[in-house]
């Protein structure tokens, strides 16, 4: 069965899961734009950009009557959730909007009073927003039928700023696109706390969050105009200094000016793709066995197991170019368009690298595409791919992410079985790694055949023992390596 990986902090996974389960709200903007009554998982006509389109078709979780606004008749070139300050959401936040619009962009607008009073209903043991907006992107972006999926881009003004880094403080990685806040506070007005590690120091207001220790999971850019709030400026320079990749800037323009400039530029050079215009990670290593690994990831995007198993691989030597599987395949690919874009991937970076070899690696969803993909690629490449390594598999193929990989279930198998595919591969290629908890597994009824068959205690993620799990790939491809 296929799940979504994605990271829930252990204190916010009731919460996660009780919003997405929440009833449907309504618009209360005037005039609006009615979006059609159809799943929000299918795509629907698009929407004039001038009005908000009503959101009764959106599952909203505890986001009270966002106001949205979808682009016409050009490529969504990006995804921004824009926060308004503690006045609500007015005129300046409409313009902003509309501005956005034009450019391309699709934006879903918060109005920061009546959304307070929301998460102050959450009956969790504490509050995850980050579901929520995850959840609403990727409805909007399913309505807009754009190719790639575009990771979400938070937004704000004063207390919408302050939001927003806290929204970073309890993101996982892969999940939002980056965030911008002018002229923070400091304090998040509400009493229960976020579901996040990062430091927390209650107030009689509310509380002050620092952010998660490492890497942050996401781009942050915060600015001061010289109307800044004294105690939000202190904030931001002490996160500057446990963070050093967060960029702090002065203006002395006004702050909605400066949002909105900088949310163009950001937008603007969005627009392209990664390298070879494909949604890929490269983590360069200097080659210790002759050998790159190319991991398509689960339908949940590059973070959690795909992203560690990535980094082991690049810290034992082996480089990897990772393929975001959410954003490749958001849109429906055939085998034949994903073979023609693996071998690009194939020719380039072993061209760059200078190594000979291949292993193919995919997790869930994206083990379920690669034998397809394997068996159309020409005869050169397929002669560099030394072995298949599949994790989760499951039994039947998609080529386009649905929501009912999310939510546990089977796709709808539009792409043929994984089981027939892999029997057109020589079986001594292939290593089938699964999760002893998983019942549905195709990996043991193909031991019989050949393939190599691996048992790891645990379920889908397979108890998280990523390092582990690392290994066991690499010592299998020792052995299938020339000599």
């Amino acid at each position: 069965m296929r799940m979504r990986l994605a990271t829930l902090f252990t204190l916010g996974l009731t919460t996660a899961l009780s919003m997405a389960f929440a009833p449907l709200t309504h618009a209360q903007t005037p005039a609006p734009v009615q979006a059609p009554a159809q799943s929000p998982t299918l795509a629907a006509p698009q929407a004039q950009a001038e009005n908000p389109v009503a959101d009764k078709d959106y599952h909203t979780g505890l986001i009270p009557s966002p106001h949205i606004y979808l682009p016409q008749g050009q490529d969504l070139i990006g995804m921004v959730f824009l926060i308004s300050d503690a006045k609500g959401w007015g005129a300046a936040e409409e313009a902003q909007a509309k501005d956005l619009v034009e450019s391309g962009a699709a934006v879903v607008g918060i109005d920061f009073p009546s959304y307070m009073k929301s998460l102050a209903t959450d009956d969790g043991d504490c509050i995850y927003m980050v579901s929520d907006i995850e959840d609403l992107s990727q409805q909007v972006q399913r309505r807009m039928a754009n190719r790639e999926y575009r990771h979400p881009i938070l937004a704000g003004v004063k207390e919408g700023g302050t939001l927003a880094l806290a929204m970073i403080a309890q993101s996982p990685f892969a999940t939002i696109g980056g965030a911008i806040a002018v002229d923070p506070g400091e304090i998040v007005p509400l009493k229960k706390q976020l579901c996040t590690p990062a430091d927390k120091r209650p107030t009689d207001t509310g509380i002050v969050y620092g952010l998660t220790d490492g890497a942050l999971p996401a781009p942050v850019t915060v600015a001061f105009t010289p109307e800044a709030d004294p105690a939000g400026k202190a904030h931001a320079l002490t996160l500057k200094q446990a963070h050093s990749d967060i960029v702090v800037k002065e203006t002395s323009d006004d702050a909605e000016d400066y949002l909105g400039t900088w949310l163009q530029n950001q937008l603007s050079s969005g627009k392209s793709e990664g390298a070879l215009d494909l949604p890929l990670s490269v983590l360069e290593a200097k080659p210790a066995m002759d050998t790159m690994a190319i991991v398509y990831s689960g339908d949940g995007g590059w973070r959690d197991l795909d992203s560690e198993l990535g980094e082991y691989l690049q810290s034992q030597g082996v480089p990897v170019i990772g393929v975001d599987s959410l954003r490749y395949f958001w849109a429906k690919r055939t085998p034949q368009e994903t073979a023609d874009d693996l071998k690009r991937i194939i020719d380039t970076y072993t061209d760059q690298w200078g190594v000979s070899n291949v292993v193919l690696i995919g997790y869930s969803f994206g083990a379920d595409v690669i034998p397809a993909a394997y068996n159309l690629l020409p005869k050169a490449e397929k002669k560099r791919v030394k072995q298949l390594s599949l994790l989760a598999l499951s039994k039947e193929v998609d080529f386009e992410i649905s929501v009912t990989g999310w939510l546990g279930m089977a796709g709808a198998g539009d792409g043929g079985t994984t089981v027939d595919d892999i029997a057109k591969i020589k079986s001594g290629l292939v290593q089938c790694i699964y999760g002893t908890e998983e019942d549905d597994d195709p990996c043991p009824s193909m031991k019989a055949s050949g393939v190599e068959t691996v048992a790891i205690d645990g379920g889908h993620h397979f108890d998280e023992d990523y390092q582990a799990l690392g290994k066991r790939i690499l010592d299998s491809l020792q052995k299938r390596l020339p000599k």
